[in-house]
């Protein structure tokens, strides 16, 4: 019994893995720039179709780490061309006028994901397979699922060093808090923002890639990564790294169990987890007040 419940807890840590990915460069981009991202999914899904493509045209198993790579690099200068052409002309606009913009966006970058990629849906479980499997409790897990948990946490830990212990983390989080008075403080603001895009997209793209190799990237997979990653900052809190992480957690735990043993009410249950939550805590666990332009 022991060991069953390992397993299922192990692959509700694997689910949070990816969403602390997905929402931790969300609230990145939220906490400094003041911008719901919604192409924010999008980014996600292109990250596993660019990796899908990748690692199938790669013939050295040894070389497959950095398809990954590459796909999250490459996610992460679409959405520096992104903040660059479209998102730094709205930054002081009403929100409205945001949010319109950027659902425009994700709509754009759905239909170029059929164009480019076409409908169909792509798979690649190379890394999946190659990776293999070890023994937990005496029972077989996929060795693939552990090294995603170990990369999250390494990108984690490396996230926070980043921005508590580096000068250009220190410029962010200062920008954070307030950005008229950074600029006034003499921080070159105009390279912030595209950073935190690059980073922030770099995570998503990332996100998507290492969710191939067990499923599959296909059109729509958007949608449902962006309304997960939103349970779970309205969980953890807006713009806050720590609120995506435990709300990252909460999510993985309850879906792999809830898929397991009662699946007819496991979506029913998050939401009520969630607005459980915001009645105690209306700003999520570690959320602060934003005032929005």
């Amino acid at each position: 019994m022991l060991d069953v419940i390992t397993t299922y807890f192990l692959n509700g840590i694997f689910f949070a893995s990816i969403l602390f990915l997905i929402t931790s460069g969300l609230t990145l981009i939220f906490s400094v720039a003041g911008i719901v991202n919604f192409a924010h999914g999008c980014l996600y899904m292109i990250g596993a179709y660019i990796a899908a493509i990748l690692i199938k045209a790669t013939p050295n198993p040894m070389l497959l780490p950095f398809t990954f790579i590459i796909s999250a690099l490459l996610v992460g200068i679409i959405g520096v061309i992104i903040e660059r052409g479209l998102i730094k002309w709205i930054y002081k606009r009403p929100v409205d006028y945001q949010l319109l913009l950027l659902f425009g966006v994700s709509l754009i970058l759905q239909d170029f994901t059929r164009i480019i990629f076409g409908p169909q849906p792509l798979s690649s479980s190379e890394p999946f397979i190659y990776s293999g499997t070890i023994e937990i409790l005496g029972r077989p897990y996929p060795l693939y699922n552990i090294i995603v948990i170990i990369v999250s946490f390494i990108i984690g830990i490396s996230l926070w060093l980043f921005l508590y212990k580096t000068k250009l983390g220190k410029y962010i989080r200062a920008c954070s808090l307030d950005r008229e008075m950074s600029s006034a403080l003499g921080i070159n603001t105009s390279y912030i923002f595209p950073t935190i895009f690059l980073i922030g997209a770099t995570l998503g793209g990332l996100s998507g890639a290492l969710i191939l190799p067990p499923t599959v990237a296909m059109l729509g997979m958007d949608a449902d990564a962006l309304i997960e990653a939103f349970v779970v900052i309205t969980i953890g809190g807006l713009g806050s790294i720590k609120g995506a992480l435990i709300g990252s957690i909460i999510i993985g735990i309850i879906r792999a169990f809830g898929i397991v043993y009662i699946p007819e009410i496991e979506l029913a249950i998050i939401y009520l987890v969630m607005a459980a939550i915001l009645i105690v805590r209306p700003r999520g666990l570690f959320g602060k007040e934003y005032r929005v332009a």
